[in-house]
């Protein structure tokens, strides 16, 4: 619906109610004290914006899940419990993490050289007896949230590459986020006792990248990550 639309239906909604006005009430609101006529045209101002506001649609351009204090909480106590179970090799079994995008090249000889491009995530190697020409890269993250808003899905994966002999990780592209709130409006809010109030939440946490990379049991490893058996 256009502005020029809605200005329209405003005016004649106004106009309506002074008739309306004149009938009901008889000449002696409408043509009365100043004061009389300040409060009428007022009324008319915040039915007219009350109703605009109304109409007004506020599309979303992202769509996230919200997370209470209690939830956030809890994903903070299990982000502390992580690295224990990574390091055990038991990484599918712990809670808190988002498994985010898989990868599986084919081994050419019996060496691995992995390189991170930046320190954006945190590497972990485990040599596993049951692969043998294969390796498999798993990026895994804990939540990111803005405001008590999920927005753990609004992060890409690295881009990984197997070169030969030398496994390359480059850090995702950068993110923009751009978050606005919106309220009720005025005419709905002005007898508040304190307005409307926004809360701020818990403000933005990215959550902590984490590669996981299972190896053959007899490649030689060297480079970055941390080898875990």
């Amino acid at each position: 619906m256009s502005i020029v639309f809605l200005l329209l239906l405003i005016i004649l909604l106004a106009l309506s109610f002074g008739g309306f006005s004149n009938k009901i009430f008889g000449t002696r609101i409408m043509s009365g004290s100043g004061i009389t006529k300040v409060f009428a045209g007022y009324f008319i101002i915040l039915l007219g914006a009350g109703i605009l506001s109304l109409m007004i649609s506020v599309d979303e351009t992202f769509k996230g899940d919200f997370l209470t204090d209690k939830e956030i909480e809890e994903n903070d106590r299990l982000n502390s419990d992580i690295y224990p179970t990574i390091e055990s090799g038991k990484i599918d079994e712990a809670e808190g993490l988002t498994k985010k995008e898989s990868w599986e090249f084919p081994l050419k000889g019996r060496l691995l050289d992995v390189k991170i491009m930046n320190q954006h995530a945190q590497i972990f190697i485990e040599k596993v007896d049951s692969l043998e020409e294969n390796v498999e890269v798993t990026h895994y993250s804990t939540y990111s949230y803005m405001d008590n808003i999920d927005i753990t899905d609004r992060f890409p994966s690295p881009d990984i590459q197997l070169d030969g002999t030398i496994l390359k990780i480059f850090p995702p592209d950068h993110v923009t986020i751009k978050l606005v709130k919106f309220s009720k409006a005025f005419p709905f809010t002005q007898f508040y006792e304190y307005g409307e109030q926004i809360s701020n939440g818990y403000g933005m946490m990215q959550g902590m990248d984490f590669i996981y990379i299972r190896v053959p049991a007899d490649i030689e490893l060297s480079g970055d990550g941390y080898v875990i058996n």
